[in-house]
């Protein structure tokens, strides 16, 4: 049997780092080394994280596992292996994660929280984080990245059919399901090309190859994410190379 805990839960208990025995709301925190009544090995205290450990646990007969605590990360028991992963946030530097072990007497009567802290080593991020991500990106053949009001060669349209892709943002990248593209051109009294596809329409292609000064046009995608509808609105100013 699998049991999966996750680091939120811990507030609920008002629980403290101290290694020292102490009392609170009523409850025992006790160092889970050298107890007769539950013991964990490998005795190491200091992770590296992200990365997977596996310790053997055991109790004493009269007791029973209740459940397991783990700030910063996750911990995953199958029998009497425990399985847990780091997950702190000190990129650079060291962090400190708390195990706790909740322990039930079989007869009901006592619960114990045994604990024990690790030191964390949190290497540097690897990559550059985007605070505040592009959202509703819009991708022509999901090669060229259409940015409101930059200006675009009409040889990009040269195919046929061009394509629109819809993304959720420039992070996670999730696309979107595109039902119609609309093109509109601004300065010829609104005119405006329906394609109900992820494709622009035909006419509108034709018309963008004959453009000889740079003309502003909308494009206008629909789409959906689940059941959600989206409608995103784009300008670009297309020219003659």
């Amino acid at each position: 049997m699998h049991r999966i805990f996750h680091t939120g839960v811990v507030l609920l208990f008002f629980l403290t780092t101290e290694l020292s025995a102490q009392k609170v709301n009523g409850e025992i925190f006790i160092p889970i080394n050298n107890r007769s009544e539950i013991w964990l090995k490998p005795r190491i205290d200091t992770l590296v994280n992200k990365t997977e450990y596996e310790f053997k646990i055991r109790v004493s007969p009269e007791y029973t596992i209740s459940q397991f605590l783990f700030e910063n990360g996750l911990a995953i028991q199958t029998d009497s292996v425990l399985k847990i992963i780091p997950n702190c946030t000190n990129y650079g530097g060291y962090d400190t994660a708390t195990l706790r072990v909740i322990v039930t007497s079989v007869s009901g009567s006592r619960i114990i929280l045994f604990q024990r802290r690790f030191i964390v080593q949190v290497p540097p991020r690897m990559y550059p984080v985007h605070g505040n991500p592009r959202t509703n990106i819009m991708m022509m053949n999901d090669k060229i990245l259409l940015e409101r009001n930059r200006p675009y060669s009409k040889d990009l349209f040269e195919r046929t059919e061009p394509v629109i892709s819809l993304y959720n943002n420039d992070v996670d990248m999730k696309k979107y399901d595109v039902k119609n593209v609309t093109v509109i051109f601004y300065e010829r009294e609104g005119k405006q090309y329906i394609s109900n596809s992820d494709t622009i329409n035909p006419d509108a292609v034709k018309e963008l190859k004959k453009v000889k000064n740079p003309i502003p046009i909308f494009i206008k995608v629909e789409a959906m994410s689940g059941r959600t509808k989206k409608v995103i609105w784009n300008k670009v100013v297309v020219y003659n190379e």
